[in-house]
């Protein structure tokens, strides 16, 4: 061996200190899947997919036998029967608590003219108990061909009316037409006008007669005084019944017409008509 070999320039490599961040590693290499091993894997999934499915299924009937409906109470009723909201729910048979949709069938029962609200409550295992709200006559809607009823809401119900109705509040000036093609303005009015007429029966005997044919004033009328509201109605009334003490007399005496459509004041003439 020569001093050139023994000296020589190229040092022998040493290990290199890491530097931070770098990660030491060594690359094994990757062995493919065995096909065998995919076909087992596969098989055990969907065993437990189908196991899954059976269980679930399991389930869902021994739930449906466990709530089914025996029994089906319904309050507040009046007008309505029982059997009457029976078929409006139309439940198949066996129907279960599990499976029923209690804000669907709300909704069934509540498209009934007579009906302003429903709920249930499931009470396990086997009863279901409905609660209705029935709409009321409270006004008669004097149309061009047929009387209807009206309900607080301004809703148009269905029925005859008879000589015991003709005590109702009569709204007039809107049509059941209007009310169809103009639902919420017509709802607005006829709430409106039925409303107010209960405000003046607390202090004037008669049967009132309201005109809502205008969208801004309600017309009210009985047999002593005529008032004419605007659109902030109920602080219209709160004034003319601090005014009511002084002018009681002179309506007593004779017939008025009392007009607070005008702020912060209260007009009061002889009623003509």
């Amino acid at each position: 061996m020569g001093w050139g070999e023994i000296f020589s320039s190229k040092q022998p490599r040493k290990n290199r200190t890491a530097k931070r961040g770098e990660i030491l590693s060594r690359k094994e290499p990757t062995r493919p899947a065995s096909p065998f091993r995919r076909v087992v894997v596969g098989s055990l999934l969907a065993c437990l997919i189908v196991m899954v499915m059976i269980g679930g299924r399991a389930v869902v009937r021994w739930m449906n036998d466990w709530t089914e409906i025996q029994q089906l109470t319904v309050f507040g009723l009046d007008r309505l029967s029982r059997e009457e909201i029976i078929a409006e729910l139309d439940l198949p048979e066996p129907s279960s608590l599990w499976s029923i949709d209690p804000d669907l069938l709300t909704e069934q029962l509540e498209e009934h003219p007579w009906i302003r609200t429903a709920t249930f409550d499931r009470v396990f295992p086997h009863s279901l108990v409905v609660q209705v709200e029935e709409r009321r006559p409270a006004a008669v809607l004097q149309g061009a061909g047929k009387d209807s009823f009206l309900d607080v809401d301004g809703y148009v119900l269905p029925g005859e009316i008879t000589e015991e109705n003709r005590v109702l509040p009569v709204v007039e000036g809107m049509t059941s037409k209007f009310l169809t093609q103009h639902e919420d303005e017509g709802h607005r009015r006829a709430k409106k006008g039925i409303h107010l007429a209960a405000l003046l029966s607390e202090r004037f005997s008669g049967r009132p007669r309201v005109n809502v044919a205008h969208t801004q004033t309600t017309t009210i009328d009985l047999p002593r005084i005529r008032v004419r509201f605007g659109q902030e109605a109920e602080r219209q009334w709160e004034r003319f019944l601090v005014l009511y003490p002084t002018v009681k007399e002179t309506i007593e005496r004779q017939s008025q017409e009392v007009d607070l459509r005008f702020s912060q004041k209260v007009i009061l003439r002889k009623r003509t008509l």
